[in-house]
């Protein structure tokens, strides 16, 4: 192996370790990114440190405050992300890397904020410090998917999730669909749930399933609870409006609705979000996602219905899809997981990458995504 060889090796390997470090703080920081860091001297690791919650110390400050007067001088900084160079909640980062005299700062990703955008690079340079950026970018790049289409979309990064029959319906004709998929895929939907900001589906959801969109079968805090409910035909005594923390249950409608059911929504403390109304009279996503954007929700599990993730399908507003399959056949009068796209042409159908798959129990799991961040 040549020393180039060596060297890059030795990067990736510590570049992990902070890309570890980061996501320890999955579900707490948002609308800020997951960011991870390590300080290295002489090849053994001084600290490592992770950004814990939004508006707390970023990685890199809370890295540096673990290590004793000097330590950083010499040292190497592994980061997943640009460091800062603007004031916001905090103090720029470069300045306090440039402080301690650290020798080489080691990036994976440069941060996509207007703010930063490769100025935080720039500033370590001019002091003197050896940068180097890309070293697992494409990691980088998906573990903090949700904040570079946040940052670049304007939006929220939206993930799909159907879980179907293997003829693709996820409920029977009359709106039966517990349960299709196995104990073990709803826990995992669960932990998805604390990661994300946010959960949508349909008010026909609502009205079948009279789900709590909530976490019970994992750790973790509650999404916000989102339902798109273009006529507010939501049942006062649905179970989701029914939660302690009642301010973090939006609804997404339109102009004409009812205004006496929109004062009692609001007097128990849910959110009505009054949003421009598609062709079809429904909910006009592009819309209503930058409401939610405004609202810092940088990230959404969409779990339906068909109607939903056609829609955004339609309107190419979503970014992975998550296709759950268990072995159960349902026959073509059941409800589709995916509804109507109004095809003409096969070329126009909406294609995928398969990320991976998984398995649990009998459910089988299949990750896809566009084809946007290469390999790692």
């Amino acid at each position: 192996m040549t020393e180039k060889r060596r060297k890059l090796a030795e990067d990736e390997k510590f570049m992990q370790f902070a890309l570890r470090m980061a996501v320890k703080g999955a579900g707490c920081v948002s609308p800020n990114p997951m960011v991870g860091a390590i300080a290295v001297k002489d090849g053994k690791v001084l600290a490592k440190a992770y950004h814990k919650r939004f508006g707390d110390m970023h990685a890199e400050t809370s890295l540096l405050s673990k290590l004793a007067p000097q330590q950083a001088n010499g040292a190497t900084i592994y980061v997943n992300l640009e460091p800062c160079c603007h004031h916001g909640k905090t103090a720029p980062c470069t300045s306090a890397l440039i402080s301690a005299g650290v020798k080489r700062v080691v990036i994976a990703q440069q941060d996509p904020n207007p703010l930063v955008n490769g100025k935080g690079m720039e500033q370590l340079r001019n002091a003197g410090i050896d940068v180097l950026c890309g070293v697992c970018e494409s990691e980088a790049r998906r573990l903090n998917a949700p904040f570079n289409t946040f940052i670049t979309a304007g939006r929220p990064w939206i993930l799909l999730k159907v879980a179907q029959s293997i003829d693709g319906r996820i409920a029977l004709a009359n709106g039966q669909s517990r349960w299709i998929t196995g104990e073990s895929s709803r826990t995992e939907v669960h932990r998805i749930r604390t990661r994300l900001d946010a959960v949508l589906v349909g008010v026909q959801t609502i009205i079948d399933d009279d789900p709590e969109l909530n976490v019970r079968l994992a750790k973790g805090r509650n999404p916000i609870r989102v339902i798109a409910d273009s006529r507010l035909r939501i049942p006062e005594s649905s179970r989701v409006l029914a939660h302690k923390d009642k301010k973090r249950t939006w609804i997404l409608t339109t102009d004409g609705v009812d205004d006496k059911k929109i004062g009692r929504l609001k007097k128990a403390g849910v959110s009505v979000i009054v949003c421009a109304a598609a062709p079809n009279g429904r909910v006009d996503f592009n819309d209503a996602l930058r409401r939610l954007a405004e609202l810092n929700v940088a990230s959404i599990l969409v779990e339906g219905g068909g109607t939903i993730h056609a829609a955004l399908l339609s309107e190419n507003l979503w970014d992975e899809l998550i296709v759950a399959i268990a072995p159960i056949i349902i026959g073509s009068e059941g409800r589709p997981g995916i509804g109507e796209l109004n095809l003409t042409l096969l070329e126009n159908a909406p294609r995928f990458k398969v990320h991976k798959t998984e398995q649990f129990e009998e459910d089988y799991w299949f990750y896809l995504e566009r084809n946007v961040y290469g390999n790692c």
